[in-house]
């Protein structure tokens, strides 16, 4: 799931700032998910892990008012970290939710599903989007054409 999230918020980076900065925040926040994750096997203590998990729920928001999209149907990532957060909190409740629905399905289980979510918010996104601004190639203009 860390390797997912991080190559999700690295596509959004791309998209927003550029192919360059998004590539390498893939490799480092790949990196990163893999230290973090091996940090918590180690010491069984998943500060680092949560911490790591909930920087695109702050930088995603922030960085979708600061950063101009490229493309349409944009407001999809908003809707992604919406249901991270969601299942986030359904994981921090996980006991609560579970006894709630007298022992049906828990609050962990919840979380996956809500996490599965994610991929499918950024896939209808994909299908339905299209180039805010039209993009010109250098043959084009190179050679005169319009």
């Amino acid at each position: 799931m860390m390797i997912a999230y991080s190559s999700l918020f690295s596509t959004f980076i791309l998209e927003r700032l550029g192919e360059r900065i998004g590539l390498s925040c893939l490799f480092s926040l790949v990196v990163l998910a893999v230290l973090s994750t091996s940090y918590a096997r180690t010491f069984n203590d998943l500060r680092l892990c949560m911490i790591f998990q909930l920087i695109p729920c702050i930088a995603i928001p922030i960085m979708t008012f600061l950063f101009p999209p490229k493309y349409t149907h944009s407001r999809y990532w908003l809707w992604t970290v919406g249901v991270f957060i969601l299942a986030k909190m359904e994981a921090l409740a996980d006991m609560k939710i579970y006894r709630a629905n007298n022992y049906i399905i828990s609050g962990h289980s919840l979380e996956h599903l809500c996490s599965a979510i994610a991929p499918v918010l950024v896939t209808v996104m994909l299908m339905h989007r299209s180039c805010r601004f039209p993009r010109y190639s250098n043959f084009k203009v190179q050679n005169g054409y319009s």
